[in-house]
């Protein structure tokens, strides 16, 4: 394994481990002011686009150690890749205000656009980004990488946005999560 590639897994291990009193401080402000604050906003995207960063750039460090890049994989992970990137911008259009995307503001439940179809796009949109670029490069440290994003944000969901989302909006939010599943 390469320094670069080292340098990189340290850095996501310690991402990862700053998400944990990312998520406490995420929770205790939601429940306290019904929003984050800039600080905790900023922090927010740090970590989500730091992770990305790393992922990117282990899988370009690291590629061809799962399995060897190919045209085959290089296509179907660029695809994976560019649809997530997809899901991502949908979803930030149907939020309308980049300050909801940070949990600055709270004045509605976003039900429309890509929203109709699962209630957390981006984060499958991410993670496809992340699944997509470890299968094309054919990187088991990406994958693994990737894996480690999906448990992150699937402990934050469940742990801090649902609880507040709950909180804030109630009867409205039952009946959307009745409706429209978790991711897919």
């Amino acid at each position: 394994m390469s320094l670069l590639a080292i340098v990189l897994c340290v850095y996501i291990l310690f991402n990862a481990i700053l998400a944990i009193p990312f998520m406490i401080r995420a929770r205790r402000e939601f429940e306290r002011q019904g929003k984050w604050t800039p600080a905790t906003a900023s922090w927010s995207g740090v970590v989500m686009h730091g992770q990305a960063l790393a992922t990117l750039a282990l899988a370009i460090v690291d590629r061809g150690s799962l399995w060897p890049v190919t045209a085959v994989s290089l296509a179907a992970g660029g695809l994976l890749l560019v649809a997530g990137a997809g899901v991502i911008a949908a979803g930030r259009i149907a939020y309308g205000s980049q300050k909801r995307v940070y949990g600055l503001l709270e004045d509605r439940l976003i039900e429309g656009g890509i929203y109709r179809f699962s209630r957390n796009p981006q984060y499958v949109g991410y993670a496809a980004m992340f699944f997509g670029a470890a299968a094309a490069a054919g990187s088991i440290l990406a994958l693994t990488s990737s894996a480690l994003f999906a448990l992150i944000i699937h402990v934050f969901i469940t742990r801090v946005e649902e609880p507040h989302l709950d909180r804030v909006f109630a009867a409205a939010y039952a009946d959307y999560r009745a409706r429209i599943r978790r991711y897919l």
